[in-house]
């Protein structure tokens, strides 16, 4: 997503306070201030406190976001969907085949095609599987289109592919389909020069585009795609002379995606106007809701208004930082995509660094830390780390970005923020020093 610096780009910090003076003890209903710790043991002046806090102010906004890379992206999605409170995605897919080389043209002279398919196959999909889309091939034109990473949210440029479809068919039910292509075409990727030479192949194939119509009103349904579920096969025969004979071979060649990338538009202004996002990318006029979508749609920005206060009061000792999110009700005609997991991301300035360090484990690998809670209806992520590091003032920017965990499928969130009835709240358990 934004990593920069590693394969979860998180920047190396350093080893947290060594040798803390005390362990943290459980808090028990005995005492009447829960935060209190050695009471009656020691001169007021010499004890420590280990206090709890609930109080601490947090804002939530919503933003979109303007880039999002899928340059070859093994799995994606693929269809429309309409919801009223996100709007549109439609999502395509933008591909060429890779050719195994060949110096007979798969068979020599004799070699003559007899048909050629394109296979779809889901893996999965969100939304209605009764739902009909018109899907339609194009004809890539140029293949300036694979010599940049493409970004996923823009449009392709209208004028490096043919408006004319090559090839149109519905697709529904589970998202399996077995589509004929013109016999010209497989004929053509059997020209034995070309096949020589990637270069010759790419000046007769450059490439598909593979889109869908838009759907009235609100629904629809988006597939779950693998790159290895999509490809072309072509079915051809040759003559082999065998025993001094002529025979007759049959059999059949698969293309599979080399250059791709998939194609996500979003479109909000196509919600229903009383669910739709409000305030999008304002971040002074906080909603009582801010909302998080993958696919590169929109993400949460979450603020600590209160950062200050507490930095003037250091030295803190944090043991324990848990943001804690509640999930909001919505209703939609699209099914609920509970997130499993959020995760939290940060700059440095204008820079995304990664993930905060207390979603990744010791083996640099994501924890389940920010996993959606039944019992709660929400989201609980321990921030302890990042939190500590913020009030030292280590970073220029102290908020925090929310994500789904998954950028491959759709999910997203409705959450609550810091002006709901049941906000958002930050949990600290600290010790101040004195």
């Amino acid at each position: 997503m934004f990593q920069k610096r590693s394969s979860i780009g998180i920047r190396h910090l350093g080893v947290l306070i060594s040798g803390l003076f005390l362990s943290i003890f459980s808090l028990t209903s005995c005492y009447n201030e829960p935060g209190f710790l050695g009471n009656n043991l020691l001169p007021d002046e010499d004890i420590y406190k280990v206090k709890i806090d609930s109080s601490f102010k947090v804002s939530a906004f919503t933003l979109t976001k303007d880039s999002l890379n899928s340059f070859l992206a093994s799995e994606g999605v693929m269809g429309y969907v309409n919801s009223e409170i996100f709007g549109s995605t439609k999502a395509s897919f933008v591909g060429r085949y890779l050719p195994g080389k060949s110096t007979d043209g798969y068979g020599g002279p004799t070699a003559t095609a007899d048909s050629i398919f394109f296979y779809f196959t889901a893996s999965g999909f969100y939304g209605d599987s009764t739902t009909e889309l018109n899907l339609r091939i194009h004809e890539i034109t140029d293949t300036s289109l694979f010599w940049d990473k493409q970004n996923a949210l823009s449009p392709i440029n209208v004028n490096t592919y043919n408006p004319t479809p090559f090839v149109t068919a519905t697709l529904k039910g589970k998202g399996s389909l077995k589509l004929p292509l013109p016999l010209a075409f497989g004929q053509s990727l059997m020209d034995s020069l070309a096949l020589t030479d990637s270069k010759i192949f790419y000046t007769k194939f450059k490439g598909f585009y593979v889109t869908f119509d838009e759907l009235p009103g609100y629904g629809g349904v988006a597939y779950n795609v693998s790159t290895s579920n999509m490809y072309l096969r072509l079915y051809y025969h040759y003559v082999k002379q065998i025993d001094g004979k002529d025979s007759t071979i049959k059999t059949s060649k698969t293309y599979t995606f080399g250059s791709r990338f998939y194609e996500y538009l979003h479109d909000y202004t196509k919600a229903d106007p009383a669910q739709k996002i409000q305030h999008l990318n304002d971040t002074i006029t906080q909603d009582t809701i801010f909302y998080t979508q993958s696919l590169g749609g929109v993400y949460g920005k979450i603020t600590f208004p209160d950062l200050t206060q507490w930095r003037d009061s250091m030295p803190i000792v944090i043991h324990r930082a848990e943001l804690i999110i509640g999930k909001a009700d919505a209703t939609t005609s699209l099914p609920d995509s509970t997130i499993s997991q959020l995760l939290f991301y940060y700059k440095d300035g204008n820079e995304w660094i990664g993930l905060i360090k207390d979603q990744i484990t010791s083996t640099n690998t994501l924890s389940s830390n920010g996993s959606y809670r039944t019992f709660r209806n929400g989201y609980s992520v321990n921030i302890t780390y990042h939190f500590q590091r913020m009030l030292k003032g280590e970073y220029s920017d102290n908020s925090l970005y929310v994500f789904p965990n998954s950028n491959t499928t759709i999910r997203h969130g409705v959450l609550k923020s810091g002006q709901n009835s049941t906000p958002i709240k930050l949990k600290i358990t600290y010790t101040k020093l004195k």
